[in-house]
């Protein structure tokens, strides 16, 4: 049954909201960490909930997962939110979400805890041709969502793809990862350290510029990283150096945090994760940026920055993985370090539950229990055979100790 205090709020209605009472409007956008990343309601929140969560919770949330940023919670207990409005992929009512869904398990949270605020989520309206009974095309699905057959009959009504197509202007545009691409040469450029890079041809990890993973988190090799120009076009200020080897070249000029760790499966690469995560807020908080590199940007930096997405973010490492692989396709952490993320994803989606936290096992198993060994290590581990398997695992790339 529908809580009384939720009501159905159109796409005009928030439009009008987020122009007149915006300071006071609270965005929910429950949508995947892929489709938010996409394209998303300006000042919205991504709201993510983990399966352990879930399980663990029985359709009773605490507020800190709903609203994981502890200043927009702290607001919304003080009552200076007037209205709280969620949203989803495309549901036009509370009727259409599943039971256990991200949206329905917040909204309880929220009628529980968000006192003096109006609890809303978003209707949307019905497409002009849909109201006059003619079939109207489905509109282009935003990258990252669903690949739902969207039929004329089945034409979204609401959620976030009636509100994008209603008020375009109040949305980010998708739009292709920023990356940097300058002329790589045999001689180094003017300014830049020489990386060793030879007319014997550039390596394809070497190629182009660094890739941006957030607006203030780059990723690429200790070749971009001898390449001031680059750095300096992209704006990085600090720098995370993830290799034993690989030379600081301009410590007069950045911020550098070395994790010297050896790209091999007896390397601890975990015990360095929130320390890394911690050195990335603290120049995100200062307005900075950081590039993170190893040699090649394939395995020890890409780990860095699939640990950093997990734990700011709440999300799998699946999810982090393809993120992150649709920026630098090269990626692939070795296995250790996956089975070592693994456990972090543990860690991170169920703070609380130490007994599954402990084991990289665990995580995997709690996906299904069909097994089943996917990818091309000397070695196998146990998965999920469903369109949702670790198919991050599979990649046609193997890392050497030199990634």
């Amino acid at each position: 049954m529908v809580n009384l205090r939720v009501c159905a709020l159109e796409c005009e209605a928030l439009r009008g909201l987020l122009q007149e009472r915006g300071a006071q409007c609270l965005v929910l956008d429950c949508r995947s960490f892929f489709s938010f990343n996409a394209a998303h309601i300006r000042g919205s929140c991504n709201v993510r909930l983990s399966t352990i969560v879930r399980r663990r919770a029985k359709g009773a949330l605490a507020l800190e997962h709903v609203v994981p940023n502890e200043e927009l919670r702290a607001r919304l207990r003080q009552g200076l939110f007037h209205t709280v409005v969620l949203l989803d992929e495309r549901s036009a009512d509370l009727e259409m979400p599943k039971r256990d869904s991200t949206m329905l398990l917040a909204l309880g949270t929220l009628c529980r805890e968000a006192r003096g605020a109006r609890i809303c989520f978003l209707k949307g309206e019905c497409p002009r041709g849909q109201r006059e009974g003619r079939a109207v095309p489905p509109p282009p699905r935003p990258h990252g969502a669903h690949p739902a057959a969207l039929s004329p009959r089945s034409v979204p009504s609401g959620g976030y793809e009636a509100f994008a197509a209603a008020c375009s202007e109040l949305c980010t545009k998708p739009a292709a990862p920023a990356g940097l691409s300058l002329p790589l040469s045999a001689s180094p450029a003017p300014g830049s350290a020489d990386s060793g890079c030879s007319s014997c041809g550039t390596p394809l990890y070497d190629q182009g510029g660094p890739v941006e993973i957030l607006p203030f988190l780059y990723l690429g090799s200790a070749y971009h990283a001898s390449r001031k120009d680059m750095l300096d076009a992209l704006g990085i200020t600090a720098l995370i150096n993830v290799s034993a080897n690989c030379p600081n070249h301009f410590e007069g000029h950045y911020q550098y945090k070395s994790i010297p760790v050896e790209d091999n499966h007896k390397a601890d690469i975990s015990s360095w994760f929130n320390e890394a995560i911690d050195f990335i807020d603290s120049v995100k908080n200062e307005g900075g940026r950081v590039f993170v590199h190893c040699q090649a940007g394939i395995s020890r930096s890409a780990t860095i920055c699939l640990a950093y997405l997990m734990r700011t973010n709440r999300v799998k490492l699946d999810e982090a993985f393809e993120f992150v692989k649709q920026r630098r396709s090269i990626i692939s952490p070795n296995f250790s370090f996956m089975g070592q993320l693994l456990q972090f994803e543990s860690q991170v989606l169920a703070p609380n539950c130490s007994a599954e936290a402990g084991s990289p096992a665990m995580a995997v198993l709690d996906r299904g229990a069909s097994t089943t060994t996917v990818f091309n290590f000397p070695v196998s581990i146990p998965v999920h055979t469903t369109s949702s398997a670790l198919n991050y695992l599979q990649s046609p790339i193997t890392t050497s100790p030199s990634c």
